[in-house]
């Protein structure tokens, strides 16, 4: 399933390239338990969905401060 995912998108939005693969991950774990939790066996690429959803600004950084006070 490709859903055509920009990545020079999502990197303009977040400028921490080591947290995209982080958030990504934590909302596909989301997406997956939301799905057990419904009772769908359907197999996706919930990273996939994620980093769609984070390219389309469907998901935010909690603390993007926090983000620029590690960096420095």
């Amino acid at each position: 399933m490709n859903l055509g995912i920009n990545y020079d998108k999502i990197s303009k939005r977040i400028n921490y390239k080591y947290v995209i693969p982080i958030i990504a991950a934590k909302r596909a774990e989301t997406l997956k338990n939301l799905d057990e939790l419904k009772g769908v066996t359907e197999k996706k690429d919930y990273v996939s969905i994620a980093l769609k959803e984070l390219e389309e600004g469907k998901i935010q950084v909690k603390n993007p401060t926090l983000l620029d006070s590690l960096s420095k």
